[in-house]
């Protein structure tokens, strides 16, 4: 959860580094499940770790919008009460009271927040939103302190046009399979050990799981035998052993998250997939992709 945050907010570091690519009105993104009506004046800029976010020319003003696919209200409400938000060269101290937002199929909190976000200081309105339907996304509308008193109204009322649409998962689930279809995913620096080291997840490209032999230096054990009839007496041979039918994978959303799903029946395995720039992480654990030599 800190991590997602601290990547949104870092990205005000870099706010004139971009070139805008388009005038804001309503923005909708379906990926995300919001819809908001931007002011006047906001410019898209190209995204960035699947966060929007949108400047004035002069970088008088900007909004952000993230989607947190592991929000927890709760749990927010506790850090932002405790001391108001710090790391990653962020200082952000709550500086009223929280109050609910106003949307239709779900919940959200707002808080008005002044502070440092690098050498740059700003007052702003920061929201986190969670949705019935699996919508999860945080939104940062902020302005320099010279700027606040004609920005204040404006981060308002844009605040109060955010309603929750329904979340299109085909590009999400197309962009994760083309991520890690024929790739092997190996965690890194485990620290489990023996039994317990969590294996690499091997997925081939047809859809199914390869599963690494394990080397064994014992003898090889003495095929069963069964008993049949030929015709003219009962006879032993090699009994033909039952093969298995591989594992399948897919990506599926779970709550809106992303989910790796290996199996299936009443107990299939699931494993949260997240990227944060090119580092993968897996049920919250850092993990490589790697090359698959096992699949056919």
């Amino acid at each position: 959860m800190r991590r997602s945050i601290s990547t949104l907010f870092g990205i005000v570091l870099g706010l004139g580094c971009f070139v805008g690519i388009g005038n804001a009105a309503n923005f909708s993104d379906q990926s995300i499940g919001i819809s908001i009506d931007l002011a006047d004046g906001l410019v898209e800029q190209p995204q960035h770790h699947r966060t929007r976010f949108f400047t004035t020319p002069d970088n008088s003003a900007a909004v952000f919008i993230k989607p947190v696919h592991d929000l927890s209200l709760y749990d927010l409400r506790k850090e932002l009460e405790d001391d108001g938000w710090r790391g990653d060269g962020i200082a952000l101290t709550v500086i009223d009271k929280e109050r609910s937002a106003k949307v239709q199929n779900g919940r959200g909190i707002l808080v008005q927040v002044k502070g440092d976000i690098g050498e740059r200081k700003i007052n702003g309105v920061f929201g986190a939103f969670t949705g019935y339907d699996g919508q999860n996304f945080v939104v940062l509308g902020a302005a320099r302190p010279d700027y606040w008193n004609e920005w204040s109204q404006r981060i308002k009322a844009m605040f109060e046009s955010i309603r929750f649409i329904r979340i299109d998962y085909t590009e999400m689930i197309r962009n994760w399979q083309y991520r890690i279809a024929g790739k092997s995913l190996v965690p890194q620096n485990p620290v489990a050990r023996g039994r317990m080291v969590p294996k690499p997840i091997n997925l081939c490209s047809n859809g199914t799981v390869a599963t690494e032999r394990p080397t064994s230096t014992q003898p090889a054990a003495t095929a069963p035998q069964q008993r049949v009839w030929n015709g003219q007496a009962w006879v032993s041979v090699p009994a033909a052993p039952m093969q298995r039918p591989p594992l399948r994978w897919q990506i599926t959303p779970v709550r809106g998250t992303p989910t790796l799903v290996i199996g299936a029946g009443q107990r299939p395995q699931e494993f949260k997939l997240e990227m944060e720039g090119d580092q993968l992480f897996v049920n919250e654990k850092p993990y490589n992709i790697t090359e698959n030599t096992l699949c056919q």
